[in-house]
């Protein structure tokens, strides 16, 4: 039985896989709507991407965790006498690190951006015209940071695997 099949990595290479699609459509998309709903899908793929590698870890383990953080699989080793090497990396990237980034992205597609004030503008004798158009996108990271984000997660995940050896 091989590594990928074993661990049941399939679903990560599934949402990783789905994360560059999203990208790509992304890319090619010349609808601004389309382009954003492209662009969030990844983020979301991106980040079940890491759900499902908690996942992972918590089978080549043989904890029972039925809903994986990095906290809960800490705690769970820590019960056995045991640290996760996979885990210590993923905390530091998750505090200062592209995960982190990730899970802003991710939260902010979860919820409306906060909208600014609305301020008056400085031209306008009465100050009754109030400016209102923001950039819609701008809480959401461009393809190229996406990509950045897939081939770091990508090579993180692989990394890991390859030096995953029984116990």
């Amino acid at each position: 039985m091989s590594r990928v099949a074993r661990f049941h990595a399939d679903r990560t290479n599934q949402k990783l896989y789905f994360a560059r699609l999203s990208c790509m459509q992304a890319e090619q998309s010349e609808n601004v709507q389309q382009a954003q709903a492209q662009r969030e899908a990844a983020v979301f793929h991106l980040h079940g991407a890491i759900l499902a590698f908690l996942q992972e870890l918590v089978r080549y383990y043989r904890l029972n965790d039925f809903a994986p953080t990095l906290k809960s699989i800490e705690e769970h080793m820590a019960a056995k006498g045991q640290v996760s090497p996979e885990v210590v990396v993923m905390q530091q990237l998750a505090k200062i690190g592209f995960i982190a980034e990730l899970k802003r992205a991710y939260r902010s597609c979860q919820y409306a951006p906060e909208p600014s004030a609305p301020e008056p503008e400085d031209e306008t004798s009465s100050n009754l015209i109030i400016k209102v158009t923001q950039t819609p996108q701008a809480w959401l990271p461009d393809s190229k940071i996406l990509r950045e984000w897939h081939r770091d997660l990508t090579q993180l995940i692989d990394g890991f695997r390859n030096e995953m050896v029984e116990f």
